[in-house]
């Protein structure tokens, strides 16, 4: 009866403490579309559709390695420009190049070439997501940087139902 009683009352208080967080957007729930602010930068370059320059004031410019997509190749040394990879360049100069973003780290701040690895926020909108949304990205995962690997996959999945760019039959 005392077993009992003691399972009982620890799952009561395991919910209560998951209630609480989950009302609070804390712990395991808690909303990572707003990262810190202080992590917002000015995208000075765009490279290729998944590689920019970030700068901010009184600190040395920052190349961000987007997580979790890959873009066709533009300028890779000794590889051919690939199907889309201007088209994926063109879509991220568009959209980030002289914007204000905010950068989100994943478990590695930085890759083997020094880039520092980011999901990349327009606003409220991820822009790696983007990418996947609209058929110029690929979702490419290398753990243990993978937080938004469903979010990601789904917009790649929705981007291949609709055969867009990439996906183009």
């Amino acid at each position: 009866m005392k077993k009992i009683l003691s399972v009982v009352i620890v799952a009561i208080v395991a919910i209560i403490v998951l209630g609480v967080q989950y009302l609070n957007q804390s712990g395991p729930f808690a909303n990572s579309n707003h990262p810190d602010k202080e992590d917002t930068y000015t995208v000075k370059r765009v490279i290729d559709g998944d590689t920019i320059i970030v700068s901010k004031p009184g600190q040395e410019d920052e190349r961000v390695r987007l997580i979790g997509v890959d873009t066709p190749e533009t300028v890779k040394p000794n590889t051919p420009v690939q199907p889309y990879g201007k088209a994926a360049s063109n879509y991220t100069k568009k959209h980030l190049t002289h914007q204000q973003v905010t950068l989100e780290y994943d478990r590695e701040k930085t890759d083997r070439y020094g880039r520092t690895l980011a999901y990349v926020w327009l606003g409220d909108d991820m822009f790696n997501v983007m990418l996947a949304k609209e058929g110029l990205a690929r979702a490419k995962f290398y753990p243990p940087n993978d937080k938004y690997r469903i979010l990601i996959e789904q917009a790649q999945k929705e981007a291949q139902k609709k055969q867009l760019n990439i996906w183009e039959r």
